[in-house]
């Protein structure tokens, strides 16, 4: 499995673990919940771990750029957890852009990501 998913409600806060390549089948998994769980609790906070990132197929293009259009808004807080050399800096340099406040750790640093996210208003 590529991806998975967990949730905490009492934080509202979700979880998206990938490892390898990310299919189009873990991707409308992955954001069909994560849409219920928006529905349900407003505005989330998101944690995506990511370890030996091997792409995505071409096929998610189209509908990731949907999904991050229609939902970037409901989001206030992402934590970016990878020690992959690329992933770090590319949140960095997007975080100006984005309406909400995001943060980088590394893998060993995974737990004061959710204590970051758990513990921010």
């Amino acid at each position: 499995m590529a991806t998975a998913y967990k949730e905490y409600p009492e934080y509202r806060l979700a979880e998206i673990h990938v490892e390898g390549r990310v299919s189009m089948e873990d991707f409308e998994d992955i954001a069909g919940r994560l849409e219920a769980f928006i529905l349900h609790h407003g505005r989330v906070r998101l944690m995506e771990v990511v370890r030996d990132f091997d792409g995505f197929d071409l096929s998610i293009l189209k509908d990731a750029i949907r999904f991050d259009r229609e939902h970037l808004k409901d989001f206030s807080h992402c934590a970016v957890v990878s020690d992959s050399g690329w992933i770090g800096p590319f949140a960095r340099m997007i975080a100006p852009f984005l309406n909400m406040e995001l943060r980088v750790f590394g893998i060993d640093q995974i737990e004061d990501a959710r204590r970051w996210l758990r513990e921010t208003e």
